[in-house]
């Protein structure tokens, strides 16, 4: 699988942060106690693998077996809750206790019943004529729910950032790429390493080495997507499944190219990470490398908030793409720090550079026209004048010594030197 990497949380900056300080920009670092709680998981039950004869499949869903429920899972594009059956003399309360004890819910999870809408709703009330049919999502972590079975309507978001979405390390809007190196930074932050044969909801696995990265609901149950392709969506599949084609799944025509899954691809290797709760402080840092922090918060939020509008060539110029391969370049001294934090907040550069990338590919490149007048098109959106492009230059003028007041001459070098490096121009102040 190509690209398909992992996700990552904003980290705090800490109060003192003066120097360089830009307006509006707020990082929060996540407290994976608070999600979780501090009460201790319930005792869940222990996922017993379905058989063919247990798990059944119907033309809109798929029925899975989890804890003595059949938990029924909508196939794409067929509905966006988790659904069970209850049926005359079925007691809501025992169905609820069983999932809770499974996906380790909070207390007060319970079921809802829905009106049949979606095709699954439809074919199940169809089959199960008296019985009501109730939602599940209740049962699932908030974000898990709320991007079920859906598409993120933009290349980027991976496998990675879909597990760490599900663990509310994420917003559920404010999706992206997420890198292997942030990943992995994270876990190692984050998370501990626990044996892949005892599963606890709320473990992360990391599948073939880095291949693929899924959100252990439980029960026997994930939450993933399989690439950073906007055709895959987020789905709940078992585990043993995690690779597999899925009915109705998308795939590539023949100007697509590959798809990232062949649906041959075995599960080699698992890793089982759990998290651990712990919290972190901005740590030791310089002036400079606060600055360098503060900058990637900024870069983040434009990054978040224009790719899922279709808008990050528009607004932010291939030149964000060429910058974030500068300021990768530049600034590796911090993925070498001794500062955790100062690390994240590098690996996090690399993730926004590869959102870029992909942003630019799909939004300009990706027509066969667009293809053979990809030089025309990338020069065209090349530099934004904007209020985007005068704060991130601005920034940057301070962070290596320049005099403010070049801003505009180091915006003209920029403009004029298509497709070359604009930190250049920055550092010379564009002289």
């Amino acid at each position: 699988m190509q690209k398909t990497l992992f996700t990552l949380l904003s980290l705090i900056l800490a109060s003192n942060l003066s120097a360089f300080e830009l307006q509006n920009i707020n990082a929060s670092l996540i407290d994976i106690a608070a999600v979780n709680g501090n009460l201790p998981l319930p005792v869940h039950a222990p996922y017993q693998k379905t058989s063919a004869a247990q798990e059944k499949q119907a033309s809109s869903f798929a029925v899975y077996q989890v804890n003595g429920v059949d938990v029924i899972v909508p196939h794409i594009s067929c509905g966006n809750e988790l659904l069970a059956v209850l049926r005359p003399g079925n007691k809501p309360g025992d169905l609820a206790a069983k999932l809770r004890q499974a996906f380790a819910s909070a207390a007060g999870a319970k079921t809802v019943a829905v009106q049949p809408r979606s095709k699954a709703e439809l074919e199940l009330a169809a089959q199960n004529p008296g019985a009501s049919i109730v939602s599940l999502n209740q049962f699932l972590p908030a974000n898990a729910a709320a991007l079920f079975n859906r598409e993120p309507n933009f290349a980027g978001p991976n496998c990675f950032n879909a597990a760490f979405t599900a663990a509310g390390m994420r917003k559920a809007d404010r999706l992206r790429h997420i890198g292997n190196p942030e990943a992995d930074q994270l876990l190692s932050m984050y998370y501990k390493k626990v044996p892949a044969s005892s599963l606890q909801p709320g473990d992360i696995l990391v599948l073939n080495s880095g291949d693929h990265g899924v959100f252990y609901l439980g029960g026997g149950l994930i939450f993933h997507k399989k690439s950073y392709l906007k055709q895959h969506i987020y789905r709940i599949v078992r585990l043993e499944k995690a690779y597999e084609a899925e009915p109705y799944e998308w795939k590539p025509g023949p100007f697509d190219g590959g798809s990232p899954f062949n649906g041959s691809e075995t599960i080699r290797k698992k890793e089982a990470w759990r998290p651990t709760g712990a919290q972190y402080q901005f740590g030791p840092a310089t002036a400079t490398q606060q600055a360098m922090a503060e900058t990637v918060v900024f870069l983040a939020d434009q990054v978040e908030t224009q790719a899922p509008r279709w808008a990050l060539a528009r607004e932010l110029g291939y030149f964000t793409e060429r910058l974030l391969e500068d300021l990768v370049s530049d600034w590796s001294a911090l993925g070498k720090s001794s500062n955790p934090v100062l690390k994240a907040y590098y690996h996090q550069l690399e993730s926004l550079r590869d959102q870029a990338n992909q942003s630019i590919e799909v939004e300009l490149l990706s027509s066969a026209h667009a293809q053979s007048n990809a030089n025309e098109i990338l020069k065209r959106a090349w530099f934004p004048r904007n209020d985007y492009s005068r704060s991130i230059t601005l920034q940057l003028l301070k962070i290596y010594g320049q005099d403010q007041s070049a801003l505009e001459r180091v915006m003209t070098a920029i403009e004029k030197d298509y497709d070359r490096s604009p930190l250049l121009h920055i550092k010379n102040g564009g002289i």
